[in-house]
C-alpha cells in the first residue's frame, strides 16, 4: 500500500565542511610563514658571508702582492668600500747597493707597478673590527676607516671582523700568516 507519502531520502552533498576548510587554510598559512622566514634567513646569511669574504679576498690579495713586491700594502675598510694600495708612495727609480758588481754600487731598479683595487660594500651590512689584544669592537661608520698593514714578510695583524645585518652577525678571525679565516662564529636571528 502506497499512500503517496514518500520517505525523505537523505541526500549527501559533496564538498568540505567549514571545519575542514579552516584547518587546511591554517596549515597553508603556517607553511607560507615558515618558508618566508627560511628564505629571509638564507638571504641574510648569504649577505653576511659575501661581506666577510670580500674582506678576506682583498686581504689575501694585498698580502700576496706585498710578498711578491717586497713592500708593505694596506687594506682600508670604510663604510662604503674595501680597498688595497701600497702603503708608501715610492719614487719610480730606487738605488741600491749591488754587491755582485765591482762598480760604483748604484744600480737603478725599476719598481713594480702599484696594484690598487677597490670594491663597493653592501650598505645594509655594518662592519666592526676588533684588533689583536683588544676587547673593543670598532664600528666602521661615517668617515671612520680602519687601515691594516700587510707586511712583505707575510705577517698580517691578527684581527676579527664582524659583519651584522639587524640582529644577525657573522664574525671571522683572520690568520696572521695566511690572511685566511682561522675561526668563524655566526648567529642568524629571525626578524
Amino acid at each position: 500500500m502506497n499512500c503517496g507519502i514518500g520517505h525523505p531520502r537523505s541526500k549527501q552533498v559533496g564538498g568540505f565542511t567549514l571545519l575542514e576548510m579552516v584547518f587546511v587554510l591554517g596549515m597553508i598559512a603556517v607553511l607560507v610563514t615558515w618558508l618566508t622566514l627560511s628564505v629571509t634567513t638564507v638571504e641574510t646569511e648569504e649577505r653576511l658571508r659575501r661581506a666577510t669574504s670580500e674582506v678576506e679576498v682583498m686581504a689575501k690579495r694585498a698580502r700576496n702582492v706585498a710578498i711578491r713586491q717586497q713592500r708593505p700594502y694596506q687594506l682600508t675598510i670604510s663604510e662604503g668600500s674595501i680597498s688595497i694600495a701600497p702603503q708608501f708612495a715610492q719614487s719610480e727609480v730606487d738605488h741600491f747597493q749591488d754587491e755582485t758588481e765591482d762598480g760604483d754600487g748604484d744600480t737603478p731598479r725599476v719598481d713594480f707597478e702599484d696594484v690598487t683595487a677597490s670594491e663597493e660594500t653592501d650598505e645594509t651590512v655594518k662592519y666592526e673590527i676588533k684588533r689583536w689584544r683588544s676587547d673593543v669592537w670598532e664600528v666602521i661608520e661615517d668617515d671612520r676607516k680602519v687601515v691594516l698593514t700587510l707586511d712583505p714578510v707575510g705577517l698580517v695583524e691578527p684581527i676579527s671582523i664582524r659583519c651584522s645585518v639587524g640582529k644577525s652577525w657573522l664574525m671571522q678571525e683572520l690568520h696572521p700568516l695566511t690572511a685566511s679565516v682561522r675561526d668563524e662564529e655566526m648567529s642568524i636571528e629571525k626578524e
